[in-house]
């Protein structure tokens, strides 16, 4: 769906090698998004929405990595922590 949105900006990225993580860390998302007053109300300290729930949901590197041609295709991880090296 982000490929034919057009939000990897031509990079060649295979989805398959994305993950759940790998989504939330793209720098793709508007951080100056105004968010509406039931996503304040619910969670006034995040930059993100989140109106259901009885866990925050807690987003490390949020919107921080630009894509790149190849994009976490060569990039280990191992559970239960899913450390990855620097650069991945």
């Amino acid at each position: 769906m982000y490929k034919v949105a057009g939000l990897y900006d031509g990079h060649f990225i295979n989805a398959t090698e994305q993950t759940p993580r790998d989504v939330y860390m793209l720098d793709v998302f508007d951080k100056n998004f105004k968010r509406p007053q039931a996503c304040v109300e619910a969670d006034p300290d995040l930059p993100y929405c989140q109106l259901l729930g009885n866990y925050r949901m807690k987003l490390p590197g949020y919107s921080t990595i630009k894509p790149y041609d190849y994009m976490n295709e060569v990039c280990p991880s191992v559970a239960p922590l899913y450390i990855r090296p620097e650069g991945c």
